[in-house]
């Protein structure tokens, strides 16, 4: 059994109410309330040799690069750890931390406040390192999460929040990874931590709700305090949920709201329950880390699609499409093409993080991954379990796969994906690369 010393925390960062919330195309973007906290959960790890390594989740729905190098710089100044992974859960109910396309962001004061305030829960659990055992255990639940491209008999894609009949669609596109991952945290004889690992789009909250909330997650965290116990902290790490929702084609009467947040959380703490009952020890005491900055091409704006976009705001004259609760209006992407012919020429470097804690391994991905190349990670893992977190330290769009460019959708448009077809390939084997150099000795 593998014992390290291991620190729990988490923090209220709720911001103020008022700033723009992020993840849909608004009318409004100010919140108006508060429904449930936002919260950041950090894990610090610590073995014999001193080495530590942090796993800090957010409330948050995107953390850019420039988001993720202000934590870290914060955190290493607090407590001296360097090795952080942070990851977004992607709430669409949460505060804009960064400009997207049309989307705007909160001002840089309140932005400092509250990413500080997030970042403030690693220098806490470091504080509260404490001898500590580990248990991975999975779970498989197939009812809460679809894959949304949807193949349909006129031969188009379609997205499965259009209400399609489903007389019209032969079947989704693709896979979805229905494998929940929960890593429980022993201390002093009972449970003191879980880290939840499962793929599906906290967007169950869509652009006609303005409450700050956690989504899903949020019910997830308080069916694992029932279950477990109040002063239990569980830390949500989102899996590759690029292609994968919470909407069922075929059956109409399945919505949106708090009702089925509260659903979709509550079965998903049963899950955890269930994994954390058949959960086996973590093995080895081995703490190491693994940075690398993978080189992709961008996706080309033509001169057409440049001209496209001028015109588009040209004829917007300073007003703003009317907001939308799915997908994203034309001005959106005219500026975002606009942005991306800027910098089209030049390759972009993303960061893929993987941390081996023990027989576990941790990868982090730097955007919002198809389902199918989370599982290609951990299917060609060596580790014994291993966890895929998308979001992780930076947002750079959807890596839809490759064979998804020729289907369209939404997800691999222009815009809505910003590098040539293969990039997410391309992460994956950067990922697997890494998790063979770190798993080398077994």
């Amino acid at each position: 059994m593998a014992d390290f010393k291991i620190g729990i925390a988490q923090v209220d960062y709720t911001p103020r109410i008022g700033l723009p919330m992020a993840g849909n195309f608004r009318d409004d973007y100010a919140s108006r309330g508060i429904h449930d906290p936002l919260l950041s959960r950090a894990l610090v790890f610590s073995n014999a040799t001193g080495e530590k390594v942090a796993l800090l989740s957010v409330d948050i729905c995107m953390l850019d690069r420039s988001n993720v190098k202000y934590m870290r710089e914060r955190i290493a100044a607090a407590c001296g750890i360097k090795n952080v992974l942070i990851a977004a859960t992607h709430t669409h109910s949460g505060p804009s931390p960064y400009a997207l396309g049309a989307l705007p962001k909160a001002d840089d004061a309140d932005v400092e406040v509250f990413l500080d305030k997030a970042a403030s829960a690693v220098a806490l659990a470091d504080s509260r390192l404490t001898e500590s055992s580990m248990r991975v255990g999975h779970a498989r639940e197939d009812r809460v999460s679809f894959n949304r491209r949807l193949k349909c008999k006129d031969g188009t894609t379609h997205m499965n929040w259009e209400h399609l009949d489903p007389e019209f669609v032969i079947g989704p596109w693709g896979e979805k990874d229905p494998e929940l991952i929960a890593v429980s945290i022993d201390q002093d004889g009972k449970t003191a931590g879980v880290l939840v690992n499962f793929a599906l789009h906290p967007a169950v909250l869509a652009g006609d709700n303005w409450l700050y909330s956690a989504d899903y997650p949020g019910y997830l965290r308080e069916g694992v305090q029932r279950l477990l116990g109040q002063d239990v902290i569980s830390a949500f790490f989102n899996g590759c949920c690029g292609s994968i929702n919470n909407i069922d084609y075929s059956d109409l009467s399945q919505g949106r709201g708090f009702q089925m947040t509260q659903r979709i959380g509550y079965m998903l703490s049963v899950a955890t329950f269930e994994a954390i009952q058949n959960a086996e020890p973590i093995d080895g005491n081995e703490l190491q880390v693994s940075q690398v900055f993978v080189p992709l091409k961008r996706l080309k704006i033509t001169e057409e699609q440049k001209a496209w976009s001028e015109k588009v705001l040209a004829d917007l004259a300073g007003g703003h499409n009317k907001g939308q609760v799915d997908g994203l209006p034309d001005e959106h992407y005219a500026i975002t093409w606009l942005q991306m012919y800027e910098v089209q020429d030049s390759d972009d470097m993303l960061e893929v993080m993987v941390i081996r804690i023990g027989d576990l391994a941790v990868v982090g991905m730097p955007g919002e991954l198809f389902a199918e190349l989370g599982m290609a990670i951990k299917k060609g893992s060596p580790a014994k379990n291993t966890i895929v977190v998308e979001l992780a330290n930076d947002s750079a769009g959807y890596f839809p796969i490759q064979e998804a460019f020729s289907q369209g959708g939404y997800e691999p448009s222009v815009g809505s994906t910003y590098y040539e077809p293969g990039s997410g390939e391309k992460l994956v084997e950067a990922a697997l690369v890494e998790l063979r150099k770190l798993f080398a000795t077994g």
